[in-house]
């Protein structure tokens, strides 16, 4: 009897004390999950979107291949419903097995949220891998009201939301490519269709966009920086002289810190040793783009279709995270040509100094990977 008396059931605490050791126990989002999966009577009481946790540093998403894959034979998205999230922060790789990403390509990640095109139809859906929630968006083949291509053969090269999207008016922007017709198209959570948001030669023009809450920025090959407000589609402009060469630079762009919606413009010239990286910054008051040393608190991070902008804990200020591939011969199989390896790369903007992290995930893909590496920033909600 004594035995049995001294036993207590970890559910019968009372809510407000789960919510302390919450607090006390976590630091990180990983850790806050943990402490909600232990059983229903704390996942009740502990929030989802807690408030105590500081800023939390993105993931890595690193690629998956199609199962069964053969180089011989194009189109399906067959590939694995296992996702590797790479911490590079705590040298650690999570493995989330999920289901709901069979059949789906990940076209962009943006509030802890995964933009999926689906292959058995011409879908699109939202979903959280923590939470494992999903939100359909409007099929690429619902009724239209501007876009003048046909959905047949269209895909989505990129996609980020406004905000989250459990928040009102979240506004997600696609950026779709037909052949070599590029349109840029949104729509909001609970829309039938697509509207589409560039006009004329503008289409075939663009290089890179970002969304700030009601506003879509968009940089084209003109080095133009274009501001479109989602409510009336009305456009501004700013003329850019930019240094750009389309045959060895990527042109990024990223939302611009709290105290300015003006985005950032990185310029990334790929070269044999380490990227030649610069940061441009907007100022209204001389209407001209200049490079920045300095961006304060804010971190950037890098990565083939977007880049994001955080403000972290204190010693990783002022610095940029980007990818590197590493290539590796194959003679073995007759129809791959080789592999590469994703590593990563630190600069400290004022010093321009690259540093390459010594615990990158260094995991081996083929080349023709279903998709590339990706910032995720883990949400709750």
């Amino acid at each position: 009897m004594a035995r049995q008396r001294s036993k207590r059931d970890w559910a019968d605490l009372p809510a407000d004390l789960v919510t302390t050791i919450a607090e006390k126990a976590s630091t990180t989002n990983t850790e806050y999950i943990h402490l909600r999966f232990v059983c229903k009577a704390w996942r009740r009481a502990l929030i989802p979107n807690p408030r105590h946790l500081p800023p939390q540093s993105p993931w890595l998403i690193l690629p998956r291949i199609k199962e069964g894959f053969d180089p011989r034979i194009r189109g399906g998205f067959d590939c694995s419903d296992e996702l590797n999230f790479y911490d590079p922060f705590r040298f650690k790789t999570h493995r989330f097995r999920l289901p709901y990403l069979s059949g789906k390509r990940i076209c962009g990640c943006s509030h802890g949220w995964l933009v999926l095109e689906h292959d058995s139809r011409p879908g699109v859906s939202l979903f959280n891998p923590i939470t494992q929630s999903s939100i359909d968006l409007p099929s690429l083949d619902a009724p239209l009201t501007i876009l003048e291509t046909a959905p047949s053969g269209r895909f989505i090269l990129k996609a980020t939301l406004s905000g989250n999207p459990s928040e009102d008016g979240c506004v997600v922007v696609v950026w779709f490519s037909l052949y070599t017709n590029w349109e840029l198209g949104f729509c909001r959570i609970g829309d039938t269709h697509w509207t589409d948001l560039l006009m004329g030669n503008e289409r075939r023009s663009l290089l890179d966009f970002a969304c700030h809450k009601n506003f879509v920025y968009t940089v084209n090959v003109h080095k133009d920086v274009s501001v479109y407000d989602l409510h009336d589609l009305s456009e501004s402009r700013f003329p850019s002289k930019i240094k750009y060469d389309r045959s060895y630079d990527q042109i990024n762009l990223v939302d611009g810190d709290s105290e300015s919606a003006e985005p950032l413009v990185v310029r990334t010239t790929k070269c044999s040793t380490v990227n030649r990286i610069s940061v441009y910054k907007w100022f209204t008051d001389m209407q001209q783009w200049h490079q920045v040393e300095n961006i304060g608190k804010q971190v950037l991070f890098l990565d083939t279709k977007h880049c994001i902008n955080l403000q972290l804990e204190e010693g990783r200020e002022n610095q940029l995270y980007y990818d590197v591939r590493y290539s590796f011969s194959n003679h073995t199989h007759p129809f791959v040509r080789g592999y590469f390896g994703v590593g990563l790369n630190v600069m400290n903007l004022k010093s321009r100094m690259h540093v390459t992290l010594q615990h990158s995930p260094m995991e081996i893909f083929l080349f023709c990977a279903f998709e590339f590496p990706m910032w995720f920033t883990p949400s709750l909600i």
